[in-house]
């Protein structure tokens, strides 16, 4: 089985950025600067792949499925819930087969497939406006099941004097009325604020819930280099400036993708810690979905969304590393 790497590159040093016609601030390359690369490895997270890091179980579970198994896709911090699932409750299959079932495209393709009628369900967060627009178009009603909790958080480089943010200022620090850290408790340095790709799980909450319609700055972008040496523009990747800040979830920038050169903020004096997060306490509590759409009649499905909210399948979305609805 081919080993699938999805990679995220972090960069440690100041860059020179410049200004495109569309306002959006171009990063230039820095090729020269040092740079840390994190990646997530899907293999890791494949069910019956030899050696996965998947969550097991010590008894088999109440539940199993040897026929019309459901399809499913989803995020890639979610590849791990969904993945120990499917390796729990799925029989008569293996790391070959099981892709004809279960894949991990990422938050935009995963709703693309369910919207088109290619998966079943998927492992989300909250669709973007966009996302419902396309779902309503197709004449699809989706079904958004909570399964688990999450922290939506912000980090920074770990150097950084600043430790905590109100929501205010994150908002101000978006839209560019804060523009250096001196102005939130750090010393004087030039804030750059990066954000993630539109239709991301990241992006539609940074947007629905943190900045609650307020229209953001562009965002910084890059050229990224493709195939026959094409060029396209896109929305930077997180580069690990003195002065950078950044957003994420909990459990991927802390599990999956772990990086010791950051800092996570807390937001109004409160962490994103486990307690915070069951409490709700943490004022960016997310909750993490199964989606399916109305239309979709499969009964090992409805068995399994059952199973995955009783105590058996909520004990897999705590051994993960997310919080349990329950």
């Amino acid at each position: 089985m081919k080993r699938i790497k999805v990679f995220f590159l972090l960069l440690i040093t100041t860059g020179a950025v410049t200004f495109s016609a569309s306002k959006s601030i171009m990063l230039k390359p820095d090729y020269d600067v040092e740079r840390v690369v994190g990646e997530v490895d899907l293999w890791d997270y494949t069910p019956f792949a030899p050696g996965n890091l998947l969550y097991k179980f010590e008894k088999a579970p109440s539940i199993s499925i040897s026929e019309d198994y459901p399809t499913l896709d989803g995020a890639t911090a979610g590849y791990p819930i969904y993945g120990s699932i499917v390796q729990a409750v799925y029989k008569g299959l293996d790391d070959d087969t099981i892709w004809e079932y279960v894949q991990c495209n990422t938050t935009p393709y995963a709703y693309e497939r369910l919207i088109n009628k290619e998966v079943d369900a998927i492992f989300v967060l909250e669709p973007s406006k966009k996302q419902l627009e396309a779902a309503k178009k197709a004449g699809v009603e989706l079904e958004l099941i909570p399964i688990g909790k999450e922290a939506f958080i912000f980090f920074v480089n770990k150097e950084n004097k600043v430790s905590n943010l109100s929501v205010k200022q994150i908002q101000e620090i978006y839209t560019k009325k804060i523009t250096n850290w001196n102005k939130a408790g750090g010393k004087s340095l030039k804030i750059q604020a990066f954000q993630r790709p539109q239709n991301s799980g990241s992006q539609t909450i940074m947007e629905n819930r943190v900045m609650k319609g307020i229209k953001m700055t562009p965002p910084l972008k890059e050229e990224f280099f493709m195939g026959m040496g094409g060029i396209i523009r896109g929305v930077a990747d997180y580069r690990n400036y003195e002065g950078s800040i950044g957003y994420s979830f909990r459990y991927y920038t802390t599990g999956m993708n772990k990086n010791d050169n950051i800092k996570i903020l807390s937001i109004d004096n409160v962490e994103p810690s486990i307690e915070n997060i069951k409490s709700g306490k943490y004022p960016y509590t997310v909750n993490f979905y199964l989606v399916t759409r109305k239309d979709v009649k499969n009964k090992n499905l409805d068995m399994l969304i059952e199973w995955i909210l009783s105590d058996e399948g909520q004990e897999v979305v705590e051994k993960t590393g997310y919080v349990p609805v329950k």
